[in-house]
């Protein structure tokens, strides 16, 4: 029976303290949320230490008490909460008070359970990782290690498949350390797998398992790095599925558009369509920048991650590869996935665009016809009034004609000869003033056909 010496759960966990575009009123809340993970603390001197520097690139928010411990009767342990630029980090570490045995690992299940507690059940918005550590002193063969840290693991994640999750093992100043990964999946049955992030180190001595602790400030801001990559993939998938659902918006107003072009021109469908298209491309254009925020985001932090690991490497003076498969992994499969995404999705934008172009276009051209319209009416009755005009202001002197009372013996009726010249100026005038409009009408219309 192998015995397990001052075992030890860590939980590296994130929270996002200031989102792109967030309110004063948001980031307090999300200082509230993240104290909420934290024991009565000085709320104070946190806040002070929280807004004393922009973007720190590391700063504890305890202040000189760093550290906030905790203990019970088969636990001890403390919270140590940091500010990684605008990120919120915290180690909290729980040990148990008395070495442990091989033979039932429950004990493990129910140190998560603890920490759990110590949280009030609240998980990283940003990430997390788990790591499990313990001096095994009886234990020589690396082969060993390897079984024991599956057991450790399988203990921790219940359910989960040690040799399915594995990404990778390596030596670390003298322990061995194992790391395991799960991201979210779905099964067959429509369940969703649980992502985690899990780090077994298991040690051959005490001088070791310190050594190895001295590095976990490093580690917060590695594992800080690995995260907000991870968190910002998960985050472009779900931008990618609203950027397709806008596609499918799109495609519905593009098809409308063109049953309203075979029709008669309705002003009000034209102006329901493009406001419809307005509103698609602002959300379109808001999530299509977003996407190409994430895969900004992924970029930076691969390179900060890629830099701390090497200094954790120069440090211990050890190679560790294992740990930088993630590196690979990023650049080949996860950043490039939200570039290529983003180049595929780009083109429909400028559909879209061409759509309310089209639309603004048209409604202008039917706005000109209708202008052009009013305006020859007007010149054809302004000329055609001012012919009339000029007839009645001179009628007087044309000669008397039987014409005007010819006409008014057709229609049925009888006019006196008092009222004569009067009537015989009105149809006169209003027989140019129609005339002439006629003729202004058809030249209109012969300099159109030119």
């Amino acid at each position: 029976m192998t015995k397990f010496i001052y075992p030890t759960l860590d939980l590296f966990l994130y929270d996002l303290r200031e989102g792109l575009g967030q309110t004063e009123a948001e980031v307090e809340k999300n200082r509230k949320q993240f104290k909420q993970k934290l024991p009565q603390i000085n709320d104070k001197e946190f806040d002070r230490r929280d807004a004393e520097f922009f973007e720190p690139e590391y700063a504890e928010l305890l202040g000189a008490q760093r550290y906030s411990q905790f203990e019970s009767e088969s636990y001890k342990g403390y919270h140590y909460p940091v500010r990684l630029s605008d990120t919120y980090g915290l180690l909290l570490d729980c040990s148990l008070k008395a070495d442990q045995q091989d033979d039932d690992l429950q004990w493990i299940s129910d140190l998560r359970a603890y920490i759990s507690d110590q949280l009030n059940g609240q998980t990283g918005t940003v990430g997390q990782t788990w790591m499990f550590s313990a001096q095994l002193p009886d234990v020589l063969l690396v082969q060993e290690y390897e079984l024991f840290a599956e057991r450790c693991y399988e203990a921790l994640i219940p359910g989960a498949n040690f040799s399915s999750n594995q990404t990778g093992q390596s030596e670390f100043l003298g322990g061995h350390w194992f790391e395991c990964w799960q991201p979210n999946t779905v099964k067959s049955d429509g369940m969703n797998v649980e992502n985690h992030h899990v780090m077994i180190a298991l040690y051959p001595n005490e001088q070791t398992m310190q050594a190895a602790a001295s590095f976990y400030p490093d580690f917060m801001r590695l594992l800080m790095s690995r995260h907000k990559m991870m968190w910002a993939y998960a985050q472009s998938r779900e931008l990618k599925k609203r950027l397709k659902a806008g596609i499918v918006k799109i495609e519905e107003t593009r098809k409308e558009l063109e049953r309203y072009s075979l029709q008669r021109f309705n002003a009000d469908k034209f102006q329901q369509t493009l406001d419809q298209a307005w509103k698609i491309l602002s959300d379109y254009t808001t999530a299509l920048n977003r996407l190409a925020l994430q895969a900004a985001t992924m970029k930076t932090n691969l390179g900060n991650y890629q830099k701390r690991l090497g200094i954790i490497e120069d440090k211990a003076a050890e190679n560790l590869v294992f740990l930088k498969l993630l590196s690979t992994q990023v650049q080949e499969k996860y950043l490039l996935q939200v570039q290529t995404d983003h180049s595929n999705l780009t083109p429909e934008l400028r559909l879209l665009e061409n759509i309310i172009e089209y639309i603004r276009a048209r409604v202008a051209i039917e706005e000109e016809h209708r202008d052009r319209s009013f305006q020859e009416t007007i010149a054809t009755w302004g000329i055609g009034l001012a012919a009339g005009a000029i007839v009645a202001s001179v009628s007087g002197q044309f000669p008397d004609t039987q014409v005007t009372k010819n006409l008014f013996d057709i229609i049925g009726l009888t006019i006196s000869d008092i009222w004569y010249k009067p009537a015989n100026s009105i149809v006169l005038s209003i027989g140019a003033a129609v005339l002439a409009g006629l003729v202004t009408k058809l030249v209109i219309l012969l300099r159109r056909l030119r």
